[in-house]
């Protein structure tokens, strides 16, 4: 228990939950969306698949953090992948912030209808397959605006360290910048302390050993599944499986827990106050 304590606080320290945020405040009417404010993201380690090659010059992911918001590849300042069966970009925020909205800025001078589709996840998972899409996917009359920008709401907003945008049909992923907006961290905390009830990440690629759930049932995310625990008296973890929204409730304390490995499954506890 003493090893088991001592792993929890390593890795709950900012790991506090999901979705409490609508509970204390419900975003259809809310004056915390004033809160949002622009994170710089100068400078953050950005990937992609691959990096589209023009003469001497890579299209590399960090150019689409770089603050310019110019939407003409002639002037190098957008993030361009090669053509691949499932293109892809993430950035590391180094740490978790409470994400509320992203932007996507498409390009302006061709190509902008490539961005169709395109998913935005934001998560605490460094595979980015494994973390949540925020609101719904680039529609094509979104994608249809040369150098528009594209708004996709967090809703619930979602603690993340990651963001990334993926298409999932072969094609060649452009963005000529990327804006993450945050709410701030002690509101999440604020928040969270309102409900009474937290969850934490306990263990990624994992699921909870266990043949009794209290409920079974398909969510959206993580954060749905943990709004779903709430619900339910006794709920004390859950699993969630990012590939099929499966969401399994138990009324099984943290220490006691007993896992399997599955990858795309991850494991939280959940602590009533």
């Amino acid at each position: 228990m003493v090893h088991f304590e001592g792993m929890l606080l390593e890795k709950n320290l900012l790991l506090f939950l999901f979705g409490i945020l609508v509970w204390f405040c419900p975003l259809s009417s809310c004056r915390c969306l004033n809160h949002l404010t622009v994170l710089n993201l100068k400078g953050m380690q950005a990937t992609q698949v691959s990096n589209y090659q023009h003469f001497a010059v890579s299209f590399t992911a960090d150019r689409a953090i770089d603050g310019d918001l110019r939407t003409s590849a002639s002037d190098f300042s957008c993030a361009h992948t090669q053509e691949n069966r499932h293109p892809w970009w993430k950035v590391d925020l180094g740490t978790n912030h409470c994400l509320g909205r992203i932007t996507l800025v498409n390009r302006g001078d061709c190509c902008n209808k490539r961005l169709s589709g395109a998913i935005v996840r934001a998560g605490i998972g460094s595979d980015i397959f494994n973390n949540a899409a925020c609101g719904v996917p680039v529609t094509s009359d979104q994608a249809s605006i040369p150098g528009g920008h594209i708004p996709i709401s967090c809703n619930p907003p979602v603690l993340a360290r990651y963001v990334s945008v993926d298409i999932e049909t072969p094609t060649l992923l452009a963005m000529c910048e990327v804006i993450v907006e945050e709410y701030p961290m002690e509101y999440c905390f604020q928040a969270a302390a309102s409900t009474g009830m937290v969850s934490s990440l306990l263990f990624e690629g994992k699921c909870i050993a266990n043949p009794r759930p209290l409920s079974d049932v398909l969510m959206k995310s993580p954060m749905h599944c943990f709004m779903r625990c709430k619900m339910i008296s006794g709920c004390l973890s859950f699993d969630y499986v990012m590939t099929s929204g499966q969401c399994k409730l138990y009324d099984v304390k943290a220490g006691d827990l007993k896992t399997d490995d599955q990858p795309g499954c991850l494991v939280y506890a959940v602590v009533r106050g």
